[in-house]
C-alpha cells in the first residue's frame, strides 16, 4: 500500500517543475501538468490529489483561476493548494489568499522551504488526507485501528442515541 500523499505540480517551466520533484520525490507521489489546462482536465477526471502546488501566472488558465475551480468543487474544497509566483506585491499575494489559497511562496524560491511548507499544511488536514497521518495519530492516542465500518458504526450510534444501527460486516 502507498502511503505517500499525491501532490500535483502545475509549471510551465520544466526547469521549475524538475527542480520541486527532484526535491520532493522522497516524500510525495508526483504528478505534473505543465499548463493549468491539463491540471483541471485531470481534476475534473476525477484524479486525486492530496494538495496542489501551481504557479501563479499560466497563460490561458491561471493558478488562480485553478484555485477558483478547486474551491468550487464540493469533491476537491478541502485540497490544500499553494502558490508559486514571482509577483512581489501584496496585493496579489491578498488577492490570492481571498481566492482560497492556503500558501504563496515567492519565487525564486528554496526547495526545501516549499517541501516544509507542504508538510506543515498537510498536518493540519492530516485526518482527512491520508493513512499515513491518520495511523500516526492513532499510535499517539493508543487507539486501535477498528475497519471503517466500525467506526463510522460508532459515529452514527453516538448522533442516534435511542436508535438501533445495525453492524453488518
Amino acid at each position: 500500500m502507498n502511503s505517500k500523499f499525491h501532490l500535483l505540480i502545475v509549471d510551465e517551466n520544466p526547469y521549475v517543475a524538475g527542480i520541486l520533484v527532484q526535491t520532493l520525490r522522497n516524500d510525495f507521489d508526483i504528478t505534473v501538468a505543465n499548463s493549468g489546462q491539463d491540471a483541471a482536465r485531470m481534476l475534473i477526471q476525477g484524479h486525486h490529489f492530496d494538495c496542489v502546488l501551481t504557479e501563479l501566472n499560466l497563460p490561458f488558465f491561471s493558478g488562480l483561476d485553478l484555485t477558483k475551480l478547486i474551491r468550487m468543487s464540493k469533491l476537491l474544497a478541502k485540497t490544500p493548494v499553494v502558490v508559486l509566483s514571482n509577483a512581489t506585491d501584496s496585493d496579489t499575494r491578498i488577492e490570492c489568499l481571498e481566492q482560497g489559497v492556503d500558501g504563496y511562496i515567492a519565487k525564486p524560491f528554496n526547495p526545501l522551504e516549499v517541501k516544509a511548507k507542504l508538510h506543515a499544511l498537510l498536518r493540519r488536514v492530516a485526518p482527512v488526507a491520508g493513512p499515513v497521518e491518520q495511523r500516526i495519530v492513532a499510535e499517539r492516542l493508543n487507539v486501535k485501528e477498528k475497519p471503517v465500518w466500525q467506526q463510522k458504526s460508532r459515529i452514527l450510534s453516538m448522533l442516534f442515541r435511542g436508535y438501533t444501527v445495525s453492524q453488518s460486516a
